[in-house]
């Protein structure tokens, strides 16, 4: 899918620990695909403060569970169809090749939903996943900035012995601790 290559680019940005190349590369590629920079502005804006909270509130816990659990990392996933209902999975198995440990030792936290993004998606995306155009600069920057909010997190845990990671989809992941 040729969109979700913009994704791609943001995501390598992140894993090296550029945001900031990550965010400027994100708004631009988004104008270029015509979404509205008052849409733009309005992504930006969400405050995710109790997001951040959520998932913090619950890294401890988490953590303890990886230990006790033998875990190789945490993956928070969040559902973009569910009003970013998040729930950080606590994995035996680890791959950057391979997708298919995540969630596979059953056990997780639930993190709850992030607000003011899930509107977003379904208005102004119109619930479409890298479709066309606009869906998809809507979609790099929702996904951004949920995955900086999550990153904003887990930099107070980077010696935690786990891979942190965040997901949406089934299909990849993004390593933001490592």
């Amino acid at each position: 899918m040729k969109y979700y290559k913009y994704w791609e680019h943001c995501v390598s940005k992140i894993e090296d620990n550029k945001i900031t190349e990550a965010i400027d590369y994100a708004r631009k590629k988004a104008l270029e695909l015509n979404v509205p920079i008052e849409l733009v502005n309005k992504i930006f804006s969400v405050n995710l403060d109790s997001f951040e909270k959520k998932i913090n509130s619950n890294m401890s816990e988490c953590i303890e569970r990886g230990k006790n659990e033998n875990a190789k990392a945490l993956c928070l996933y969040y559902s973009l169809d569910n009003g970013w209902d998040s729930t950080i999975y606590i994995d035996k198995e680890y791959s950057k090749i391979n997708n298919h440990w995540i969630g596979t030792s059953g056990s997780f936290v639930e993190i709850g939903k992030a607000r003011g993004f899930s509107g977003i998606y379904k208005k102004d995306a119109e619930a479409a996943f890298f479709a066309d155009d606009i869906s998809t600069g809507i979609c790099i920057l929702l996904m951004l900035r949920t995955t900086i909010a999550f990153y904003n997190v887990t930099i107070n845990y980077k010696d935690c012995g786990f891979k942190l990671c965040i997901t949406c989809t089934d299909g990849d992941f993004v390593t933001v601790v490592g």
